[in-house]
């Protein structure tokens, strides 16, 4: 009993944070950074299959490198991101059922976009709030994500302001 409880438990923090993983991938490779494929290969399986249809990409079926184009963008089309000059990804705490080496998990995101200054060098941001609608499995005693579907409940676009005038140190 206080075995399977341990394994619970572990499996448990091993799914979060590999689900963690994926948001600092995200954010420690702003811009067109390649890096995060590599980081990316410790959070999915190679066989992966990601819809990320709900923000956007053109599908319901996506290997997580074609997701990487689309953002990121490649030699001859930029990515979707390209608009924004950082972003920012915080995770909930994930909700977890674990089945032997099979798992699901329902994780929501907040994330927040600081725009490219446009031709009127007007400030604004996006924010959205989403879902991802997980399913892994344990390989080679680690945990992937086989499948991800991305759900956006919403998103605004906003105004930036003029950074205030005085000594914030």
């Amino acid at each position: 009993m206080n075995d399977q409880i341990g394994r619970y438990l572990l499996d448990r923090f091993e799914i979060q944070d590999l689900q963690a993983r994926y948001a600092v991938g995200q954010d420690d490779h702003q811009g067109d950074d390649r890096q995060l494929a590599e980081q990316w290969r410790d959070v999915f399986t190679e066989t992966a299959e990601l819809d990320y249809s709900s923000g956007g990409y053109p599908g319901t079926r996506a290997t997580y490198p074609e997701i990487i184009d689309w953002m990121r963008g490649t030699a001859d089309v930029a990515g979707v991101m390209n608009v924004f000059a950082g972003w920012q990804h915080m995770l909930g705490l994930p909700t977890v059922v674990i089945d032997g080496d099979t798992a699901t998990a329902r994780t929501d995101l907040f994330a927040t976009h600081k725009g490219k200054l446009g031709t009127s060098d007007a400030n604004w941001n996006l924010m959205d709030a989403c879902t991802f609608y997980d399913k892994l499995r344990r390989v080679d005693g680690r945990w992937l994500i086989t499948y991800r579907r991305l759900e956006v409940h919403w998103l605004e676009t906003f105004g930036g302001i003029t950074a205030p005038v005085g000594d914030f140190d």
